[in-house]
C-alpha cells in the first residue's frame, strides 16, 4: 500500500516474505518500525539483533546464518511469526506476545498476553500502528470487539521510562509512504 522503511531492498525483502509466509505486509513495518525503527544493526541490550530483532537462539532456529544480513533477518522473523500465528490458531495478539515474550510465556499464561509490561506495551502499539496504517479511517478512539485486543488497548497507568511518541505517516516526494517517528 505505498509504506516504506526508506530502504527499498528492505522493503522488498518484507513484501516477498510475508506474501510467502501468507502474512499482511504492513503487519511486518508495523512490528519492525517497534522493534527496530527499521535500524539494520539494531541490538537490544537482551541480544536481539537486526530489523526483526531476532534472538540467537531463534535465529540459529530459522536457519539465519548471518543475523545482521537485512535478507536472511526479515524472512526469519516473518516465518517466525507466520510459526506464531499457526501455533496460537491465527490470533495476531498472542503471536506478538509470543514474539515478544517468547511462546513459552503465553503458554505460561494459559494462552494469554504475559504480564509482563514490556509485552503488554509492545503488543498494544503494534496492534494500534497495525491499524492506523491499514485502515486510513481507523481512529484511536475505537475499540476492537475482540476481549482479548481490549485488554491490550487499556493501557497501564504507569508512566513508561523510555518516551515513544506516536509515529506519523509521511509521503515521500516518490508518493510512497513512511512511517517516522516525531
Amino acid at each position: 500500500k505505498g509504506f516504506t522503511t526508506g530502504n527499498a531492498q528492505h522493503d522488498a525483502y518484507i513484501v516477498e516474505s510475508s506474501l510467502r509466509y501468507r502474512i499482511d505486509p504492513l503487519l511486518i513495518y508495523a512490528q519492525m518500525h517497534q522493534e527496530s525503527s527499521f535500524k539494520i544493526r539494531a541490538t537490544s541490550h537482551k541480544g536481539a539483533s537486526g530489523l526483526m530483532q531476532l534472538m540467537p537462539a531463534t535465529a540459529r532456529r530459522f536457519g539465519v546464518t548471518s543475523i545482521y544480513d537485512p535478507k536472511q533477518n526479515v524472512d526469519a522473523g516473518v516465518k517466525y511469526m507466520r510459526w506464531l500465528l499457526d501455533f496460537f490458531g491465527q490470533d495476531v495478539v498472542l503471536a506478538l506476545a509470543g514474539y515478544n515474550a517468547g511462546e513459552g510465556a503465553v503458554l505460561k499464561y494459559g494462552r494469554n498476553i504475559p504480564p509482563y509490561r514490556e509485552t503488554q506495551e509492545y503488543v498494544r502499539r503494534i496492534t494500534s500502528r497495525y491499524r492506523a496504517i491499514s485502515d486510513p479511517r481507523y481512529v484511536n478512539t475505537v475499540r476492537p470487539s475482540n476481549v482479548q485486543s481490549a485488554k491490550v488497548d487499556q493501557k497501564d497507568p504507569t508512566p513508561l521510562t523510555i518516551l515513544e511518541p506516536e509515529p506519523l505517516t509521511v509521503r515521500t516526494a516518490d508518493g510512497k509512504m513512511m512511517l517516522v517517528s516525531q
